[in-house]
């Protein structure tokens, strides 16, 4: 019997390992590359410029469309990462995928908001901006 619980223990631990090495969660839809800073976008193989560009974009997405704050301190508090925005205030850091058709058209735009758990723990949400 005694063996019997350890085969079915290693069957099982086999099981959610394999599960979690396979897995794949689909980061952008289609063939897009998923990015937040320049650098990320320029390792893509994409253009400085179009890199830029889509920044720009996405970043006026979310400077509509998320919450802003009134100092960078309360924005890194209830955000993973700021930046200023132009007319005021501000707003969370966006990352989005771009494909590589080169257009500088950020897709599915998204920022990371932190939440607490049942034990007060901080832990990121990301929030998508259509």
């Amino acid at each position: 019997m005694f063996k019997f619980v350890i085969v079915a223990v290693a069957i099982v631990a086999a099981g959610f390992s394999a599960f979690y090495a396979f897995r794949r969660s689909p980061v952008c839809s289609g063939d897009g590359k998923y990015m937040a800073s320049q650098s990320e976008c320029e390792a893509w193989g994409f253009a400085p410029e179009i890199c830029r560009q889509a920044i720009e974009k996405a970043r006026a997405v979310v400077a509509r469309a998320a919450p802003k704050t009134e100092t960078m301190f309360q924005c890194e508090v209830r955000f993973s990462d700021c930046f200023q925005a132009p007319q005021g205030g501000f707003s969370p850091r966006p990352s989005f995928c771009l494909r590589p058709d080169g257009r500088a058209e950020p897709l599915e735009v998204r920022y990371l908001e932190y939440e607490s758990d049942r034990m007060n723990r901080k832990k990121t949400k990301e929030v998508r901006v259509d």
